[in-house]
């Protein structure tokens, strides 16, 4: 399990929030957040909250633009045979349907090619791309890739076909020679969002062709865009959020089957349905499959044909979550195996190549460490594989000098693909255990997180969640703000889900409490049960059968700072308050410590056998029971700094009959005013007066003697008279402070809990 050290994102105090809440017109959570992420001008700011299509920006700052759209229209003019090369990912899949549907728009009829995870492989294929030239195409547009086509793309050049490239992804040493390079960070002409997806780039074409129509594909360059995890900043929002309200129009026949099969409601839709449930549908159909089907399914205007690609859709990402599920499952021995390598290194047991990069990905999580999964390729005779790794750590670097060992090699620093002949995967694995220390990555040290809010469960309601929304659409650039919640208890913990892995349980207090969900927590849970915890999570709406509760989302459990000190001390100290101690229970113990000289005197003239000591003797390494109570908590506190006791059972016996008194500030001035206005008072008397005022006489006698002190009345003959004295304060009466003190000591060693006890002496105790 990876530990995780969590960090606030930013602490602004409390008066930084007020002044930004004042001075920028939104309420103290929006300002927090917004002060966490950095985003401080007041233009940035309404941008960010209120993002809408009129902040889409000029296409015609992409690179090449011009270029392409004259290319375009040329070629749509003459009735050019044009054709689309994707990719099998969902940004691919859904960045081939905005330009089929864009060149059908204009009266185009494009071919369109999604290559074959398992036949093509990733970018330009050059059998591919001599097929399509077979077919006489005159112009090839790639979607989603291309840039590093070299070579491919020089093929269909001498060939006297035009090429287009349109994409996003990093860019190599070489730019190929295309007519037309639409990208959005060509070095010199840097588009205003740099960030753009594959869908994103496609939709800008879409927009500089058809204008204000371009609105209707906007949605399809949501789901690129959310699914492809680029930084949802800048015009990324503006995709994201007008995307999200062009679904609601249903405007796509395909695209709404898929969200009737998703059984999301419309009128809420948001980014998180985009990632967690529509695009890894799509993404489905090209990691088992051919992702061509998620072009038909995007682009089609029957309804029928639809539901058909659907209902197939439907069964491959059932397929695939099995599939992942049985290989990370089978791949737990090889986990324990490999528990002392800084690699992790997976031989499938015919998994599906598919599937490997999400494997890879679930085990990096569970292990915080690079992982590297394979299969053996039977068609091919080599092992594939598909990397993952950690922040931190570059999977890219470590991997390209042992390039020689690949019969096939390519990534970035997270993540990349490979193929190696099975002879030299144990050469690999030895090499790469050499890497993080390389590096520096430190696999064991605990993962650092940031968290948004310091929250109660009280704090949490639908008026937080509408306050949280202000900041979407979150992802990449943008996170979910994570709330943390203080010494919470887990209540009816219980195991969901097929392997019974995941976590259903209530968040609570001593007055609150939530419903939450942790995926593949119940395991986790099990090791804080019972204990104090610190919790880790989103706020959330589960809605069920119509009505709709606040959820939390569980991202972590740990036991609280203050429970680990408690549980320590558990170990040390033992709870005999409020026990009756015989003398053969005394006899048990290596020495009773005492704080008061005259239990000590009594107790050394007593029959017990046992050793007997003041509270400032030594005593390390033995078992002691402290006898009696302090008179102040100063006491005890110096007691605990230097206890170094092996075992200290707390008993604090008192000849006190009832709890100590607890000045009534009101009662006082009572009885002193009767004693001003009543003259002849015997102070022999005084248990009359309590009678008639209705006061113990115990607190008579106490609040008198605190008068005296402070010279407010004074004896003359044996009665109580009142006193010239100059106004005074109570605490210089050394019996009141007394009193004080004895009250204090009587709340928090005798009253409380132990647990809170213990809280209490952790800020003191040596232990800690």
């Amino acid at each position: 399990m990876t530990l995780i050290n969590w960090e606030k994102r930013k602490n602004p105090t409390k008066q930084e929030i007020e002044k930004f809440a004042s001075e920028k017109h939104v309420n103290e959570i929006v300002a927090q957040l917004l002060i966490q992420r950095g985003i401080t001008d007041n233009l940035e700011i309404e941008s960010f909250l209120h993002s809408n299509v009129d902040e889409l920006q000029d296409p015609f700052g992409l690179h090449d633009l011009d270029k392409a759209l004259e290319i375009i229209d040329d070629a749509v003019s003459n009735q050019q045979k044009i054709a689309i090369y994707g990719d099998y990912d969902a940004d691919g899949v859904t960045s081939t349907s905005i330009m089929k549907l864009t060149l059908q728009k204009l009266g185009a009829k494009p071919i369109f090619y999604v290559p074959d995870r398992f036949k093509d492989g990733y970018g330009p294929n050059l059998d591919r791309y001599k097929e399509l030239a077979d077919k006489g195409i005159d112009l090839l547009i790639t979607v989603d890739n291309g840039v590093s086509g070299k070579e491919q793309i020089k093929y269909l050049k001498d060939r006297g076909i035009k090429v287009i490239v349109t994409d996003h992804h990093d860019l190599p040493k070489e730019l190929p020679e295309a007519d037309a390079i639409v990208h959005p960070s060509i070095p010199g002409s840097e588009y205003v969002c740099p960030y753009l997806s594959g869908a994103g780039v496609a939709f800008k074409i879409a927009d500089a062709l058809l204008g204000d129509e371009a609105l209707e594909l906007i949605d399809l360059a949501a789901i690129g865009t959310v699914a492809d995890s680029v930084a949802l900043k800048g015009e990324n929002r503006v995709i994201v959020n007008v995307g999200l309200q062009q679904m609601q129009k249903n405007h796509h026949v395909g695209l709404s089957e898929l969200i009737k099969k998703c059984k999301i409601k419309l009128s809420d839709i948001n980014e998180e349905d985009i990632g967690f449930k529509i695009a890894p549908r799509i993404n489905a159909l090209g990691r088992l499959d051919n992702a061509s089907s998620g072009v038909e399914l995007l682009t089609t205007g029957d309804a029928s044909f639809a539901k058909e690609i659907v209902n197939e859709t439907e069964d491959i990402n059932a397929k695939r979550q099995d599939l992942v599920n049985s290989a990370f499952v089978d791949a737990q021995s090889q986990i324990a195996a490999q528990k002392d390598h800084g690699v992790i290194v997976l031989k499938g047991n015919d998994w599906h190549q598919g599937v490997l990069g999400i494997v890879a990905s679930r085990v990096m999580d569970q292990e915080n460490k690079p992982v590297l999964a394979t299969q053996f390729d039977k068609n091919s005779g080599v092992m594939k594989g598909s990397g993952r790794s950690p922040e931190g750590f570059n999977l890219f670097t470590a991997l390209q000098q042992y390039q020689d060992l690949f019969t096939a090699f390519g990534g970035h620093a997270q993540a990349c693909g490979f193929s190696i002949e099975e002879s030299q995967l144990d050469k690999l694995t030895e090499l790469v255990q050499t890497e993080p220390q390389k590096q520096g990555y430190d696999y064991q040290a605990p993962v650092v997180k940031n968290y948004d809010l310091d929250l109660s469960i009280a704090d949490l309601n639908f008026d937080l969640i509408k306050d949280i929304n202000q900041l979407a659409p979150f992802g990449m650039g943008n996170p979910k703000p994570v709330i943390k919640l203080t010494n919470v208890e887990l209540a009816q913990m219980r195991s969901i889900g097929k392997d019974g892995s995941h976590l259903k349980t209530f968040v609570e207090d001593n007055n609150h409490q939530i419903d939450a969900i942790g995926f593949g927590m119940f395991e986790q849970a099990q090791e804080v049960k019972d204990a104090p915890c610190d919790v880790y999570g989103e706020l959330s709406i589960n809605e069920w059968a119509g009505r709709k509760n606040l959820q939390l989302m569980l991202d972590d459990l740990q036991v609280s700072p203050e429970a680990k000190k408690i549980q320590a001390l558990k170990k040390v100290y033992l709870d005999y308050r409020h026990k009756r101690i015989s003398a053969s229970i005394m006899e048990h113990f290596d020495a009773l410590v005492f704080f008061n000289d005259a239990y000590y005197e009594a107790a050394k003239r007593s029959k017990v056998n046992v050793k007997m000591v003041k509270y400032d003797e030594k005593f390390d390494g033995e078992n002691i029971l402290v006898y009696d109570r302090p008179h102040n908590l100063q006491l005890f506190e110096n007691f605990l700094k230097t206890n170094q006791a092996t075992h200290t059972a707390l008993f604090f016996h008192t000849n006190l009959t009832s709890g100590y008194l607890k000045p009534d500030m009101t009662r006082m001035k009572t009885l002193l005013k009767y004693l001003y206005t009543h003259q002849n008072i015997r102070e022999d008397k005084m248990d009359l007066v309590a009678k008639y005022l209705n006061f113990e006489k115990n607190d008579v006698d106490f609040y008198l003697k605190v008068f005296f002190e402070l010279n407010f009345v004074k004896m003359v003959n044996g009665f109580v008279e009142k006193a010239d004295a100059q106004q005074r304060k109570l605490i210089e009466s050394p019996t009141y402070m007394k009193r004080l003190q004895r009250n204090d000591v009587e709340k928090i060693l005798i009253e409380s809990n132990f647990d809170d006890l213990l809280s209490w002496m952790s800020d003191f105790d040596c232990h800690c």
